[in-house]
């Protein structure tokens, strides 16, 4: 069986206009995908959207890709 994870930026509620609120949440999620490499998942899909209030953060997922890429092993 193989296991993978979608991250998509999720920033909820008021922190949804707080800059700081969105990079940690969006860091978070990228820790999450280095863990899930340590555990042997083997997909990371990302959502890409723009300019979108309180789903989805993540306007340009090839720059968190790479993020990933360079601290992961399977991912």
């Amino acid at each position: 069986m193989e296991f993978g994870i979608f991250l998509n930026g999720f920033t909820p509620g008021p922190a949804a206009h707080d800059r700081d609120a969105a990079h940690l949440s969006l860091m978070r999620e990228l820790e999450l995908a280095i863990k899930a490499d340590k555990h042997n998942w083997k997909y990371v899909w990302f959502g890409e959207h723009h300019a979108l209030t309180e789903y989805s953060h993540l306007s340009a997922p090839e720059v968190a890709m790479g993020y990933v890429a360079a601290r992961t092993e399977r991912i």
